[in-house]
């Protein structure tokens, strides 16, 4: 999945930290925040993300999927919380 990076009207990017947010240091400071875990749910034998108060996020047998699930619903996220700033 290809990294999308939001920008709001102050010129602040926000987006799902990878290789590529490790590429703009020339753009300033970082300021890196976990939102997510993913974790093996042994009982269930599959692979569970879940955002830090708990709620669940994604859940696969293949780590990947769940991955790729987790960086959408993040995204999706991130676009909508921009989406309501840039109105705004």
């Amino acid at each position: 999945m290809p990294t999308t990076i939001f920008i709001d009207n102050e010129g602040n990017l926000s987006g799902l930290a990878d290789d590529t947010i490790d590429k703009l240091t020339s753009l300033g400071q970082k300021l890196v925040e976990r939102v997510s875990n993913i974790e093996f749910d042994h009982e269930h034998q599959c692979w569970v993300a879940t955002d830090l108060e708990g709620e669940v996020i994604a859940i696969n047998p293949i780590r990947s999927e769940v991955i790729d699930l987790e960086r959408r619903y993040l995204n999706k996220c991130i676009e909508n919380t921009f989406a309501l700033a840039v109105r705004s």
